[in-house]
């Protein structure tokens, strides 16, 4: 589980139509040169494909897109790249990534305060198979890792995890805190 580096997480839409494909990629495409921590390369439609990215920014070390898996809307974040850190260090590192692209998008102004995210409502993915099977040992693994990180994004809040077990979909972990944190809120825990 220590070399598992293809970290996804997902932050779920409040409104599920606060987000449209267009704007998403109008917005996205304002962000390749204008950020200077990441180098963004290119946005994709996708919208004519059921129940997947539905507009995909496309970066070096991590892609983010609109995501309409299982038709719940959403901000996926992909770590592609290796990053530096154990395991731990690697989770706070993609949730950052994802809080930070959530709070760009709550903030926009072209967007009018309409989109937010559920901050007590995350999916991770570990797209991994060979490094984090998705059985209960890959999950108590990664929990292992995971728990600490969660406590500290939660600023102390009980959560829940649950897991998918349906034996073809990689490794998952759907997190749940009765929490209405928004993005910026919950990268300041996490910086604390």
């Amino acid at each position: 589980m220590q070399e598992l580096q293809r970290i996804n997480i997902k932050m779920y839409l409040e409104d599920p139509e606060a987000l449209s494909a267009e704007e998403a990629f109008r917005v996205f495409n304002s962000w390749i040169p204008t950020t200077p921590d990441e180098v963004l390369i290119d946005v994709a439609d996708y919208s004519h494909v059921p129940e997947g990215p539905v507009t995909l920014l496309v970066g070096h070390e991590a892609n983010y897109s609109l995501d309409n898996d299982h038709a719940e809307p959403g901000l996926l974040y992909s770590r592609k790249q290796p990053a530096a850190g154990d395991l731990s260090a690697r989770l706070s590192s993609a949730l950052q990534a994802v809080l930070k692209a959530c709070q760009r998008l709550e903030s926009e102004p072209s967007l009018d305060g309409k989109v937010k995210f559920r901050g007590g409502d995350i999916l991770l993915v570990a797209n991994d198979r060979l490094n984090a099977t998705n059985d209960e040992e890959g999950e108590n693994a990664l929990r292992a890792e995971l728990e600490p990180v969660l406590a500290k994004l939660f600023a102390g809040a009980s959560f829940a995890i649950e897991r998918d077990t349906t034996s073809q979909l990689r490794l998952n972990l759907r997190i749940q805190c009765d929490t209405d944190a928004n993005a910026a809120t919950l990268l300041s825990n996490l910086a604390a």
